[in-house]
This record gives C-alpha cells, sequence and structure tokens, in this order.
C-alpha cells in the first residue's frame, strides 16, 4: 500500500515538472520571435474625372465701353465644363467655357461722353478656359475642398448689328490667361457646391477703334464670380 502511494506521488511529480518545462520552453520561443508590426496600406490614388455646370457674374475691366455700349460694365455669366484629378497629390487640370450676351446700342464718344446712335447691336463673350491648379485637404473639415488654379485664355468677341457691313461687325479671338480660387463642398460622395473667384486679363483685344479707342481701354478681361455645382469625386 506504501508503495502504491509513492508511485502516484513520483508520477504527479513528473507530470509537474514536464508541464512546466513545456510552458517555458513556449514561452521562450514567443520571447525569440520578433513581433510583426503590421501598417495599413496607403490607400492607391486613380485618375478622377468630374464636370460642372456654373453661373456667376462679371465685371469687365473695359468698365466705361461696355457701359456705353450697353449700358451697364457687367452682366451674368453661365457655363460649364470638366475637371480631371491626376494621382500626384491634389494635382488637376480643369477645361471650362463660358457664355455673356448683352443687348445695347452703337455709341461714339464726345468729349469724354458717350453718346448712343440708337443702332442696336448684340455683344457676346465666350472664353474657353484651360487651366491647372491643386486641391488641398482640410483634416477636421473633410467635405470642405479649398483650391487655386491658373492657365490659358481664349476669348471670342462678337459685336453684331442688323444694321452694320460686315466690316463695322466684330467676330474675332483673343488670347490671355486666368487665376482663380475657390472651395467646395461635397454634399454627397458624388455631388458638391463651390464658390469660386477669378482674374482674366486679355490684353491688346480692344481699343483700336471705337468708343474703347476714346477711352483707352485695351484689356477685354474682367474679374467674375461663380457658383457651381459638381458631378464626380
Amino acid at each position: 500500500m506504501m508503495a502504491v502511494t509513492i508511485t502516484r506521488r513520483l508520477t504527479t511529480a513528473v507530470a509537474a515538472i514536464a508541464l512546466l518545462a513545456s510552458a517555458g520552453v513556449t514561452a521562450a520561443n514567443a520571447q525569440a520571435k520578433p513581433r510583426l508590426r503590421t501598417t495599413p496600406a496607403r490607400p492607391s490614388r486613380s485618375v478622377e474625372i468630374g464636370g460642372y455646370g456654373m453661373f456667376g457674374n462679371i465685371n469687365f475691366t473695359a468698365a466705361e465701353s461696355f457701359d456705353a455700349i450697353l449700358g451697364a460694365p457687367s452682366g451674368p455669366i453661365f457655363g460649364g465644363g470638366a475637371r480631371v484629378g491626376l494621382p500626384w497629390g491634389g494635382l488637376f487640370v480643369d477645361v471650362g467655357a463660358w457664355r455673356f450676351h448683352a443687348d445695347g446700342e452703337r455709341a461714339f464718344v464726345f468729349q469724354n461722353e458717350a453718346i448712343g446712335l440708337g443702332i442696336p447691336v448684340d455683344v457676346t463673350v465666350t472664353p474657353i478656359e484651360i487651366s491647372a491648379g491643386w486641391r488641398f485637404r482640410v483634416r477636421k473639415l473633410p467635405k470642405l475642398i479649398p483650391y487655386i488654379a491658373g492657365g490659358l485664355t481664349s476669348m471670342r468677341y462678337q459685336e453684331i448689328s442688323d444694321f452694320s457691313t460686315p466690316a463695322e461687325d466684330v467676330d474675332e479671338r483673343f488670347s490671355g490667361y486666368h487665376a482663380l480660387g475657390g472651395a467646395e463642398y461635397k454634399i454627397t460622395r458624388w455631388l458638391g457646391v463651390a464658390g469660386e473667384a477669378s482674374w482674366t486679363t486679355v490684353p491688346d483685344a480692344i481699343g483700336e477703334a471705337g468708343v474703347s479707342k476714346a477711352f483707352n481701354e485695351t484689356d477685354l478681361g474682367g474679374t467674375t464670380l461663380r457658383l457651381k455645382v459638381t458631378i464626380g469625386r
């Protein structure tokens, strides 16, 4: 009976020693293996394409000339365009166009005062704008995206009257450049609104004849304020 008891105690002791040894080996292996640090993969950026419609108001640099013919140096504009976001930070390119149209009358200037001739005239300004710029990300306001851009302007100017000769009508295109800045607010992932201010200069486009020559105004550009509805990411 005593021998059986001693045998059981030895068996229990051996089992305990084996368990402790196994635990020690496991702990040593765990310490020997380096911990693998996982970092989230950076989100891959791709080309993002979007479009927009816009309306706003332009104030022409040649204020006296437009006021003499149209009765005001400013007026509404409407247009639209497309934007392509490139896979390098906030870089993007934009191609847009807008249109200004107003009815007025031909005039001449006498002693620095514009006198209407009673001859109706239609004035249309249609620029094409090619821009490159940068969109910024505001961490605390992820839905708000400020941006700046600049580029080239191709400005078409038309001045047509029913009672004039082809030589008196004007339909020409001039080159200039522009700079703009604004901010877009994302209502949803694919829909947003944006407010924008733009400055355009088209030097030496006018001033060779008519009221623009009398007022010594040569720049066909101006400043615009625009409201856009955007579609796309």
